[in-house]
């Protein structure tokens, strides 16, 4: 059996998708160690995988770091880049006394393609989020002279490729992690322009399974009557002025309405709470989207890809990050509708639900995702990937 390694980020969206296969690949008898932050410890082992927390150097990056300017795609690199010259020395003297097979790392964070080059170990690229083959800017604006900010980045891109020992490494290397196997978690169905991906990328759909949260939750509670359930995700979900927007919504319809606000929001601040509301800091997803007709999300594709695998049909107010992406997908797709935070109001609120509610062509489309996500096999399909890429190339 082999002894894998996980190298990811600290955030739920990259790792919350990879948990199931990591128990299906220790059930099948591998040894799986997974490198995190203490955040998420108590998944990671749950999972059955061995946790081993990055350490200090990590959480003084993630205070300390300050990006050079204000340009998105510049700074994300600039993110990316600098949290890999810090993980890749801790993560090369970790690996200098243990013995592994393969890699299976991030497609963003865990520098995974850099330790895999360095020590010429098989590796597999795991995409929690849409797969990318191509930058999102023309490709003038990545010659130097161009920005400022870009001119920083090539300049510390020199340093890390000293650091790490190679001759060429360039921005693309950064932003794509790709290697000769790649696992995405969705199906072919949503992922924009699928035609463009070759074999080297295996669409296995998101990884659903069973969770072992325990909520303060009355699932009895939403048997009746349509179901809108409300969530923002894990990170921007602070956002107390579209919650008061929501109960202004929906205080006097016939909705049940179940809002998730998370921790970083005070329910305290939105008052009386309307008898056909259940508002609860976190919530059981799969749990209540199974009994769900119309979810308002952030757009995040692991909550859209679990909505669409039980055939509901998204509103998607998009924060940050791939999010619009999500969100012109749904519509592209006719399974959701999309609307900017700053124009949301209690009304357009009642009028897109409304919208959704009576035609049913957003069911519909919705349900025809959901099973392309179940033919795509899931954490099962991603698990078998695994083993059978990792076992080849490590021959």
């Amino acid at each position: 059996m082999s002894r894998i390694l996980f190298l990811n980020g600290s955030a739920h969206g990259h790792i919350n998708p990879t948990l199931p296969v990591v128990k299906e690949l220790v059930h099948r008898g591998h040894t799986v160690i997974y490198f995190s932050t203490v955040e998420f410890k108590e998944k990671i082992e749950a999972a059955g995988a061995e946790f081993v927390d990055y350490g200090e150097k990590v959480y003084e990056f993630f205070q300390s770091y300050k990006p050079a300017g204000t340009h998105p795609f510049f700074t994300l690199i600039d993110f990316m880049l600098k949290m890999d010259r810090v993980v890749v020395p801790i993560v090369l003297e970790w690996l200098s006394a243990k013995e592994i097979d393969f890699i299976v790392h991030d497609a963003m964070f865990g520098a995974g393609n850099i330790i895999a080059k360095k020590l010429n170990l098989p590796a597999i690229c795991s995409c929690t989020s849409f797969a990318m083959n191509k930058l999102p800017l023309p490709l003038n604006m990545l010659e130097p002279g161009f920005h400022p900010q870009l001119d920083l980045l090539y300049r510390d891109l020199k340093d890390a490729r000293l650091e790490w020992g190679f001759e060429k490494l360039d921005i693309t290397d950064i932003f794509f992690k790709k290697e000769d196997a790649n696992l995405v978690f969705t199906s072919r169905c949503f992922q924009p322009n699928a035609a463009g991906f070759d074999e080297s990328f295996k669409f296995v759909g998101p990884s659903i399974a069973p969770r072992a949260d325990i909520f303060d939750f009355p699932p009895e509670e939403i048997e009746k009557g349509t179901v809108i359930y409300i969530s923002m995700g894990t990170i921007n979900n602070g956002c107390i002025d579209f919650y008061l927007k929501c109960i202004e919504a929906f205080k006097e319809s016939k909705y049940k309405i179940i809002m998730s606000v998370g921790n970083k929001a005070d329910i305290g601040q939105l008052g009386e709470i309307p008898h056909n509301f259940i508002v609860r800091k976190h919530v059981p997803q799969l749990e209540v989207l199974k009994k769900t007709d119309v979810f308002i999300s952030h757009g995040g594709l692991n909550s859209v890809s679990e909505a669409l695998y039980y055939g509901v049909p998204v509103i998607a107010i998009p924060q940050a990050n791939d999010q619009p992406m999500v969100a012109r997908q749904l519509v592209n797709l006719g399974a959701g509708l999309y609307l900017d935070m700053a124009n949301v109001t209690a009304e357009l609120l009642r009028d897109t639900v409304s919208e959704m509610v009576s035609d049913c062509s957003y069911k519909k489309n919705s349900r025809d995702l959901g099973k392309s996500f179940i033919q795509a096999g899931g954490y099962m399909a991603a698990a078998e990937y695994i083993i059978g890429k990792g076992t080849i190339n490590n021959r």
